[in-house]
């Protein structure tokens, strides 16, 4: 299509007069500045969107620091992060903590979290027999637990401390019952702590990648379904020591495959034959 000529006749029938070559230029002039300051203000936020502040613009804030704000998880300043994502986890999949339902050290989350559905709740703690705990017992060697007894195992944040950790996911295969399900998290990027009994024993730090392949090892015929939590806010957050309650959920629950603060792991052993 070509252009209108200057005495092409408008809408309204009118006939403009004929633009002088000052006139052409200057319209050309603004033309191309505004194109430029569009181009420019374009690339500006694309930069920023993408590759962020430029070189020595960063403003770090408080957390321009070689120590962390806290080192107690965010404990002293509110809930931990990485809580946050273990309670939403949890709380997604309450309708599976029922019946007899083992939990590691402590039942918080299968009182949290089962309401009346349990019927059973047992404890097991690696070497401390007093309550809560019931039995006794390492995961990786565990012949006292007894075979398809348990309809839910909550194991949070503990196969970290399991140096043989594929010998320990077989015994939680072992003990549930069929069609029964581990509702398991871990630690990815995280803060280890510096007292002994932790610093000591934490052998682990993991992935999608590395739970999956473990439980779909160890649960063949069931289900397994591994999701990551966090984002490089949340984990920058976490590894200083702040509280779930100074960032927002939007911050919170955006989920950033690249920073695995958390991963969570629901494996459902395969239910028995002609059930």
């Amino acid at each position: 299509m070509t252009r209108d000529r200057p005495d092409t006749p408008s809408k309204d029938g009118r006939r403009p007069g004929p633009l002088t070559a000052m006139g052409r230029q200057a319209a050309a002039t603004a033309k191309a500045a505004l194109a430029w300051s569009a181009h420019r203000l374009a690339r500006s936020g694309i930069r920023t969107l993408i590759l962020g502040p430029a070189k020595g613009r960063v403003d770090f804030g408080g957390l321009r620091r070689l120590t962390p704000v806290s080192r107690l998880y965010g404990y002293d300043r509110g809930e931990p992060i990485d809580r946050y994502y273990i309670e939403k986890f949890l709380d997604a999949h309450r309708d599976r903590i029922f019946g007899t339902v083992l939990e590691i050290s402590e039942n918080t989350y299968t009182k949290k979290f089962g309401d009346d559905r349990v019927t059973r709740s047992e404890v097991l703690h690696y070497d401390d027999p007093s309550p809560p705990a019931t039995v006794t017992g390492d995961l990786t060697d565990a012949p006292h637990l007894p075979s398809d007894h348990y309809d839910c195992i909550v194991i949070t944040q503990t196969l970290m401390f399991i140096y043989d950790v594929k010998a320990a996911v077989e015994t939680l295969h072992r003990i549930l019952k069929p069609g029964g399900t581990v509702l398991a998290t871990q630690a990815g990027l995280s803060q280890i702590a510096e007292k002994p009994a932790w610093n000591d024993t934490w052998h682990w730090g993991f992935t999608r990648a590395s739970m999956h392949r473990l439980f779909e090892d160890a649960f063949v015929g069931g289900e397994v379904e591994v999701q990551t939590h966090g984002n490089v806010l949340s984990t920058i957050a976490f590894l200083h020591g702040l509280s779930h309650d100074e960032l927002t959920e939007r911050e919170l629950d955006r989920t950033d495959p690249e920073y695995q603060m958390l991963v969570s792991v629901v494996a459902r052993k395969a239910a028995a034959k002609g059930a």
